[in-house]
């Protein structure tokens, strides 16, 4: 509604809805599904396994400093959140992009983009490569800071849990050891 002509914003969301459904059937709620689930699996993938190894990274970096394991945690953690954060809006942004344009761009019968594809070679041709990117630093601004603050306070809590319970484990009503 927000990107709508001035006939067609005047009108309730459940009028757009219903015309949506009539002009697009129920695949006209899902534009843009297809673009940000290809990109989301390998944006996901560059996260977690970039986390992993700055994760390892950072724990070395801040051994010396001899804080408590909790604030090695908290620290290390957090460190690896963020720069993953950032890394990821590399493949994350373009996807991003692509989808926004494909599900703000009407009704079938006035579609500029036949898919994902089409989106990416009219925007590179238009724009260039940093039309892809438009909004990557916002993005990164945005991410990044909540990546550090989530990663931060789960890797401290998740020590801090571990100690406090002994390395006790409870899994569906059971307890051990490990």
């Amino acid at each position: 509604m927000q990107v709508a002509s001035k006939d067609t914003a005047e009108r309730s969301a459940s009028s757009v809805v219903k015309g949506l459904l009539k002009k697009d059937g129920i695949r006209g709620l899902y534009k843009g599904f297809a673009t940000v689930l290809t990109g989301t699996i390998p944006a996901r993938i560059v996260f977690l396994t970039f986390l992993e190894t700055t994760k390892e990274a950072s724990f070395k970096m801040v051994k010396p400093f001899k804080l408590s394991e909790t604030s090695q945690a908290a620290i290390a953690n957090g460190i690896a959140g963020m720069l993953s954060a950032v890394v990821s809006q590399v493949v994350y942004t373009p996807i991003d992009v692509i989808s926004q344009k494909l599900m703000v761009q009407g009704y079938s019968g006035h579609a500029q983009y036949s898919g994902g594809l089409d989106v990416a070679r009219k925007l590179i041709r238009s724009e260039g490569f940093r039309g892809l990117y438009r909004g990557f630093t916002l993005s990164v601004i945005t991410y990044s800071p909540s990546s550090a603050v989530w990663w931060a306070t789960y890797g401290s809590s998740q020590r801090f849990l571990w100690r406090s319970c002994n390395g006790l484990f409870i899994l569906k009503g059971y307890s051990y050891t490990a």
